[in-house]
């Protein structure tokens, strides 16, 4: 019999509020999953579902205060990353776990020469001499694809245009050949000709050296051909967890269907309007305690708005949060696969 691989990562029943003026804001209540070594789990939503500050958090990023970790751990090569010493997480970020954020120009210093920010990673980490280390960073520049990147590891920040600085943040990620690989949206503010580009760049790399990688994204259609794995949040909880294939061609919670309708199809008519979701997320500063989707879901019933529905697995390696999955709906689950189906 074989033995099911290890994970590398395990988040287990992680939550994390903000104390604002209006009042704590749960921003991501009670989220557990697992990645695997070499895999590509991606967490999808719509902005504000809890995304990236779970990414914060696995990172030990989240600003404390106005942040709390109100409960969980975040397991990492024996460590938990919650509470993990200052010295703990200085070695384990930039070589273990390495994340790639939104914005480049907000991530990298502008007084600073882009060898310097590159070689900067590879010195905290490694014992690497100076020739040793700007031999390194003209490799990783032209592993991303920056021409000419000799003479181009003199040149600022603002020298580069968007992509460019993009693909050098991937660079400075992936200098140590970390185990893990974080991406928080990374092609947010690319136009989206270079969103593909950057993309593919990711996704080869990831493949090149085996790095596991979380991809954090609001959009589906571009984790369709990536992810092994998808994780579907929802007010600041997973709704839905399965493999690629079966969150595309069969997801079991209405609110992953509604994503998937969202999308654009080349199939669509040219009038054909757009497709959305009626109705706004779940006000997180008092959270519901049934289930969240309940005032936007077409299919909801009277025990969806009373009492919080837990977890389903009504297929193999998935697990849904939803009513519809529960013996006595057989009704209303029929009419929600009756709503699979393409017109």
């Amino acid at each position: 019999m074989t033995e099911a691989p290890r994970p590398i990562l395990e988040v287990a029943h992680l939550s994390v509020a903000f104390h604002t003026y209006a009042g704590i804001v749960h921003a991501v209540r009670d989220v557990s999953f697992s990645l695997n070594k070499g895999e590509v789990l991606a967490i999808v939503g719509e902005s504000g579902s809890g995304k990236s500050v779970t990414a914060q958090a696995i990172m030990g990023l989240t600003p404390i205060p106005p942040g709390e970790i109100q409960g969980g751990k975040v397991e990492y090569d024996g460590i938990d990353m919650v509470r993990a010493t200052t010295d703990d997480l200085s070695r384990i970020r930039g070589a273990g776990i390495s994340m790639i954020f939104q914005d480049p120009m907000t991530s990298l210093n502008p007084s600073m020469k882009i060898g310097t920010q590159i070689r900067e990673v590879l010195h905290r980490h490694k014992t690497i001499s100076r020739s040793d280390s700007r031999a390194r960073a003209i490799e990783l520049l032209r592993l991303v694809g920056i021409p000419e990147p000799d003479s181009r590891l003199t040149q600022y920040p603002h020298q580069f245009s968007g992509g460019m600085r993009q693909r050098i943040m991937i660079a400075i990620a992936i200098a140590n050949n970390p185990d893990i690989l974080i991406a928080d949206e990374p092609t947010t503010a690319l136009d989206v000709t270079i969103q593909s580009q950057i993309f593919r760049l990711i996704r080869e790399l990831q493949r090149i050296f085996g790095t596991a990688m979380i991809l954090i994204t609001h959009d589906l259609g571009l984790v369709a051909g990536a992810a092994d794995r998808v994780l579907v949040m929802y007010g600041g909880r997973v709704v839905e967890e399965g493999v690629r294939d079966q969150i595309y061609y069969n997801p079991q919670h209405p609110y992953t269907l509604g994503l998937l309708n969202a999308v654009p199809k080349l199939s669509d008519r040219s009038d054909q309007p757009l497709r959305t979701i009626e109705g706004l997320p779940p006000l997180l500063i008092d959270p519901p305690n049934a289930c969240a989707f309940a005032n936007r879901c077409p299919f909801v019933m009277k025990i969806c708005r009373q009492q919080d529905p837990g977890y389903f697995a009504p297929l193999p390696d998935n697990r849904v949060a939803c009513w519809l999955h529960h013996e006595g709906a057989t009704r209303q689950h029929e009419t929600f696969t009756a709503a699979k189906v393409p017109a």
